[in-house]
């Protein structure tokens, strides 16, 4: 039995000895399949409506929003008014440092303007009666100045005279001598009054006005009894210059109360008023500089300053808007803006309100900036109102907007993937009985997912894909 084991496990041996050597013949190779190419994928020529579309990404803003800024350096004082508050048109809502002093300059001016204009209005009124009264004056001295030179004349001419005339005189001056010792007494009744007594003045004027009447009926006599002298003489010429000098006085009063007169009253009076218009506005600009006032009724967005902030002119401090009227608005790129125009329809889509496709239209464009832009007051976004002016809409809300740039009905297309272009050439390959052609093609309106085919193809046509 042992033994017959033995033989067994050298026959085992053997033939695993045998399973390690080669035969001395070769190996099967083994078979590795052939890749199978895959199909390009074929597309139909439609007839459709191709779309080109602008998307822009905006917000809900309100309609009316203005940073707000100082007009000049200097640190804060004192800030009126937090992030939420409602203010009115007009509020102060910040000041500077040292505002009193612009105050005070501003009410200096204000009433330096109101006077100006009341003696404007009181010139107006006084120009008629001053009119009137210098004309009045301007007659007697007219008639004062031609007796003047009536008496120097008749001084320097021969005595012919006849006694009627003679006698004429010694009436007149019997007369003038009698007026003249009235009106003295009358004035020295008065004397003692104050000077801006209204009678006294009366008086006064009207001995001054005998004594001239008397003074030339004096000259007439002496003249016609032959007694004429070189001191009268003398004293007729100054009474003749100073007849001159009252009647150039009184011309002048009268053109002074011309309306229509550049350098008249009523005139210098509007020059003085328009000068204190003047110093009132600087003054009031001045004050602007210190003071941040709301430019209309709103809510307070933000705020970035504090008492003793250091701020520079024409720097953002505030923001305010009125949160009661909404809009969305989107800030373009150049491309977008220059493809943009007021009236085209569009697709918002606003976060709050996911899978709703709300229509409108872009209702105002960035301005143009130009030298008379003020500061701070330029708007680089593109406003959009919904159709639905019902629907709510949300402060801040994110939207999607789609603007409709141009639209081809019922034109011919593929998608881009059809299309192909080598060396500036667009064309397709054209499948027909299972063979490709190479057809160039003429396009049209592009869109993301649409190209308009404008002619090379036909409707139905199938084309291979790249």
């Amino acid at each position: 039995m042992k033994q017959f084991n033995k033989i067994w496990k050298g026959v085992a041996v053997v033939i695993l000895l045998a399973s390690c050597s080669g035969t001395g013949t070769k190996s099967t190779p083994t078979l590795v399949p052939t890749p199978v190419t895959a199909e390009k994928p074929t597309y139909s020529v439609q007839r459709g409506v191709v779309t080109r579309t602008a998307q822009l990404n905006g917000r809900v803003t309100p309609m009316q929003q203005q940073d707000l800024f100082f007009r000049s350096d200097g640190f804060v004082k004192e800030v009126l008014v937090q992030i939420g508050d409602t203010v009115q048109e007009g509020d102060v809502l910040a000041r500077l440092d040292e505002p009193e002093r612009y105050q005070a300059g501003v009410a200096e001016a204000e009433l330096a303007y109101a006077q100006a204009q009341l003696k404007l209005e009181q010139s107006q009124l006084d120009a008629p009666i001053q009119l009137a009264e210098a004309k009045i004056v301007l007659q007697k001295t007219s008639t004062e100045l031609a007796n003047a030179k009536y008496a120097v004349s008749a001084l320097n001419h021969p005595h012919v005279i006849d006694a009627l005339t003679l006698e004429k005189y010694r009436t007149d001056s019997a007369l003038a001598q009698q007026n003249l010792t009235v009106a003295q007494s009358h004035y020295d009744e008065l004397s003692s009054r104050p000077e801006t007594d209204m009678e006294r003045a009366n008086a006064l004027n009207t001995l001054i006005e005998a004594r001239r009447a008397y003074f030339l009926a004096t000259i007439n006599l002496n003249w016609a009894q032959g007694k004429t002298d070189q001191a009268e003489i003398d004293l007729a010429q100054i009474h003749l210059d100073l007849a001159q000098a009252n009647y150039n006085k009184a011309a002048a009063e009268v053109e002074r109360w011309q309306v229509d007169n550049p350098t008249g009253e009523v005139s210098l009076v509007k020059l003085a008023l328009a000068n204190a218009e003047a110093s009132l506005a600087v003054a009031q600009k001045a004050q602007k500089a210190v003071e941040l006032r709301a430019p209309f009724t709103g809510q307070v967005l933000s705020s970035g300053i504090a008492p003793g902030s250091s701020v520079k002119a024409f720097q953002t401090v505030l923001t305010l808007a009125d949160p009661t009227r909404l809009e969305i608005r989107a800030v373009p790129t150049a491309e977008d803006l220059s493809l943009l125009g007021i009236g085209q329809v569009a697709v918002v889509r606003l976060s709050s309100q996911q899978g709703q496709d709300l229509l409108a239209k872009i209702t105002n464009l960035p301005l143009t900036v130009s030298s008379t832009t003020e500061v701070g007051s330029q708007d680089s976004t593109v406003h959009f109102s919904l159709d639905d002016s019902t629907i709510p809409l949300t402060l801040g809300d994110a939207a999607t907007i789609l603007v409709t740039i141009d639209m081809r009905e019922n034109a011919l297309w593929l998608p881009p993937a059809a299309i192909q272009t080598f060396q500036g050439k667009d064309f397709v390959y054209v499948m027909s009985n299972g063979v490709q052609r190479r057809a160039n093609v003429t396009l049209g309106l592009k869109s993301a997912d649409r190209i308009e085919i404008l002619s090379g193809l036909d409707e139905g046509q199938t084309v291979t894909g790249q």
